[in-house]
């Protein structure tokens, strides 16, 4: 971007440290080198330009200086304009005009603040070795920062069809302050602008004082109460009452306050000195909003599952109630924001206050960034005690082994409804709460929650639980036993629910594992239209998986190695018509170990059919390997160029996919396939996400891990596939003679979560597909690269029916 003159960078003086400062950060160091350094961007803004030109961001791509500087025993020298603690605090503005600095002069002092602006540094004045310490101490803090921006911007957005409007809500983080952002857009044909931040506005509402007003609540005994220190019992003021090192001390409310939104402690020179924050709002990783405003399912099916007439009666009452949008983010809180951006309130479940000290410790950084409220939360109309209720079920990935619920019923009142902990007697098994909870309605009549246990649990086994909606006590434990010899650690990923004969009441459920185990559960009496009870429920097939996931091509370690499934699958009716087809990917990507490319066996995609789902009781299942599926194979890696969305053009390589048939298995000659798979190139490439099904066309979403510290965090690649073969299709319009089936795309490319819209409007991931000239064209464009696909589905049809019973809309 070309550079004019302009505050905060000029001055009157020449050939300064500022000069040399902002020189060599504009100078490419290695010009022989590709320019592929990450952003480090601190303060986003909607405007390009603004965001590029502030100096608290440095949006150099190239290799090129940046200068940090301290000074010792300057602070009183620095009055006009004055040094306030911090590079911009005090006197600083972005008009600022800098004193002239000349030979001898004192105003030559300011020199190396401003050289630390124009290289997009930051400046400390040491007042003794105390100051000296901690001052380099935060630049070591500010380069690991710099070294961990390539994590994506932005998560997946959601979009909102109640409105008149395209409106989407994206959530978004910058990891060199761990500060967040949800943003809502408003999407036109012709332009995306940004209504509102709620970062701003949680900033302009109590970044200058009144943190006591704030809705910040916490369970005492059930009950919401306010999140201030009288509440809190006396071991979570003792995990308060102590620094990132553990020593103890008596400054835990001043801590608590600080989470509250207290600023008044973000200073050196303040006891305690607490982290200084750009933002209050914490980062928001992986954790998507939920939009909930009137209730909308559809009246005639659902008033069947409570008393007569009762479930219009609910939407009559709730016609206008006030839009929330909920979000977790790792300040500890799960959020819920009104449609103008306000916090409306703020809920900090049990399970992560022992650790929220971390947060306030002014060392806080990349190497000791703390998951908390990460989780997407759920929620869903349930009927319970005679009545109809909106309920919210939370979860906290890698923040802990918890699970919670409220009833936002009435947005002004929300109620807590119970927490559930592994630390409690009866879910011991619970792990790392990973996997989303599902809502289901039971053969037993009753409403239910449907949780995989997730991962790092007390006895790393698979473990599906079924909790009573209103009160989170277990109605069902399901173990499955694997019988598979291994000995690694195990875990269950987020389970897919089935209604087989669309009732609304859930017959079946779907999971995987981390030892390539996929599950199938059944929740059925005597057939799907019968009472059942708790007792009836057990794990398929006489406790034996559909299928086990083994790599089938592999360049060390023997045969038979386990591919671990981390989503849940997809769930879509078989072209026969009889039992279902379960498409989903290989891979995992949770431990640290796992952002470095393992390339010692293949990942696959799978579509494995379960043609036992009419409602009898099964007790086995064919022992099904890769023989028993149809192999399709990619092509080699092709150099193609094609006109992105936006009319660039795009230097990529692609790759065709085969397109071999399927024959099917036929009972009468006991012979045929049972599904289809297609091997990842052994590059450590995975499918960590759950693949969708829209216009005809599967979409999945792979990466390969990346430990190039320059490089954006993953190559990621699209696949359009034949969701009945797994073959390739001439969906991706790109302008080319061949058709291919796979594209690298730039940039993380996070997984696949769509959302239908009623002008074709969906998003996939990060990414966002816009259909086009009436619904026969659809664009997938990358937000981070301004890239986009053309996608041509089969035809132009844009529903699809939906299996699953999370979202009772038929």
């Amino acid at each position: 971007m070309k550079y004019s003159p302009r505050a905060p960078f000029t001055d009157s003086a020449s050939n300064t440290l500022a000069d040399l400062a902002f020189k060599y950060w504009a100078t490419d160091a290695q010009p022989g080198i590709s320019d592929k350094l990450s952003p480090y961007v601190r303060d986003p803004s909607s405007n390009t330009d603004t965001q590029y030109w502030n100096p608290k961001n440095d949006p150099a791509t190239w290799q090129h200086l940046v200068t940090y500087t301290v000074g010792f025993g300057l602070s009183s020298s620095l009055t006009s304009p004055a040094w306030g603690g911090s590079t911009f605090a005090g006197g600083y503005s972005p008009a600022m005009t800098w004193p002239a600095a000349s030979s001898d002069s004192d105003n030559n002092v300011y020199d190396l603040w401003h050289a630390a602006i124009n290289s997009r540094g930051d400046f400390f004045s040491a007042d003794d070795a105390n100051g000296l310490v901690d001052s380099l101490n935060q630049v070591v803090n500010r380069i690991a920062q710099t070294q961990s921006t390539s994590a994506g911007q932005a998560s997946s957005p959601l979009l909102d069809s109640t409105q008149s409007s395209n409106y989407s809500y994206v959530p978004s983080f910058s990891s060199s302050d761990w500060s967040g952002d949800l943003s809502k857009y408003l999407r036109t044909a012709s332009r995306t602008s940004r209504v509102w931040s709620a970062q701003g506005r949680l900033d302009a509402s109590y970044g200058a004082g009144g943190f006591a007003t704030r809705k910040v609540y916490m369970s005492v005994g059930g009950v919401r109460q306010p999140f201030i220190w009288s509440n809190l019992s006396d071991d979570q003021k003792a995990t308060l009452n102590r620094n990132a090192n553990g020593t103890r001390d008596t400054f835990g409310e001043a801590r608590l306050n600080y989470l509250r939104g207290d600023r008044s402690k973000e200073s050196q020179t303040a006891t305690p000195a607490l982290r200084i924050r750009n933002h209050l709002l914490g980062d928001i990783i992986d954790s998507k909003p939920a939009l909930v405003s009137t209730p909308s399912s559809p009246a005639a099916r659902m008033n069947v599952l409570g008393a007569a007439g009762s479930y219009s009666t609910f939407q009559q009452k709730w016609a206008k109630r006030a839009t929330r949008i909920y979000v977790g983010a790792n300040d500890g809180m799960l959020h819920a924001f009104d449609d103008n951006g306000d916090e409306a309130f703020a809920f900090v479940p049990s399970a992560v206050i022992p650790t929220l000290y971390k947060l306030t410790d002014p060392s806080y950084t990349s190497s000791t960034h703390q998951f908390s409220v990460d989780g997407t939360p759920v929620t869903q109309d349930v009927y319970y005690d005679n009545a109809w209720h909106t309920v919210l079920i939370g979860t906290l990935r890698g923040g802990g082994r918890a699970v919670f619920a409220l009833d936002i019923t009435d947005p002004s009142d929300p109620k807590v409804l119970w927490e559930r902990s592994a630390s409690d007697a009866d879910f011991s098994e619970l792990g790392l709460t990973y996997s989303k909870p599902v809502f289901a309605r039971l053969h037993t009549g009753d409403w239910a929650v449907l949780l995989a246990n997730g991962y790092n649990s007390a006895n790393d086994k698979a473990v599906l639980y079924v909790l009573d909606v209103k009160t989170g006590k277990r109605v069902a434990v399901l173990m499955p036993e694997p019988n598979d010899g291994l000995t690694t650690p195990n875990g269950l990923a987020t389970p897919t629910p089935l209604d087989a004969n669309g009732d609304l009441i859930t017959d079946y459920v779907y999971a995987g594992d981390l030892r390539g185990n996929l599950w199938r559960f059944d929740l059925i009496g005597n057939n799907l239209k019968a009472t059942a009870g708790v007792s009836d429920f057990r794990v398929g097939f006489g406790g034996a998986p559909l299928y086990r996931a083994r790599a089938s091509r592999y360049s060390s370690g023997g045969a038979d190695q386990p591919q671990a499934v981390m989503a849940e699958p997809r769930l879509l009716r078989h072209p026969s018509g009889i039992g279902f087809l379960l498409v989903f990917g290989t891979g995992k990507y949770l431990e640290s170990g796992d952002a470095t490319a393992v390339s010692g066996k293949a990942m696959s995609l799978y579509g494995i059919w379960d043609r036992q789902t009419a409602g009898t009781l099964v007790t086995s299942t064919p022992r099904l390997t890769v023989a028993d599926l149809q192999q399709q194979t990619l092509g080699g890696d092709t150099a193609i160029t094609y006109a992105s969305a936006t009319d660039a053009s795009v230097n990529t390589t692609a790759n065709t996919v085969s397109t071999n048939a399927v024959d099917w298995y036929d009972e009468n000659t006991g012979t045929g396939k049972y599904g289809w798979y297609l091997n990842l190139p052994a590059t450590g490439e995975m499918i960590i996400t759950n693949p969708d099904y829209q216009a005809d066309t599967l979409l999945a979403a792979s990466l390969v891990p990346n430990d190039d510290p320059c490089d954006s965090g993953a190559v990621t690649y699209l696949y359009a596939l034949d969701p009945y073969t797994g073959g390739g299709t001439d969906h991706l319009q790109l302008g080319t003679t061949i058709n291919y089936s796979r594209l690298k795309l730039a940039g993380l490319f996070p997984g696949l979560s769509a959302f239908s819209y009623r002008d074709g409007l969906i998003t996939v991931g990060g990414t966002t597909i816009t259909t086009e000239n009436g619904g026969s064209d659809s664009t997938v464009i990358n937000q981070g690269q301004n890239e986009g696909v053309k996608l041509r589905p089969a035809s132009v049809r844009q529903t699809w029916r939906t299996f699953s019973n999370q979202n009772p809309d038929p």
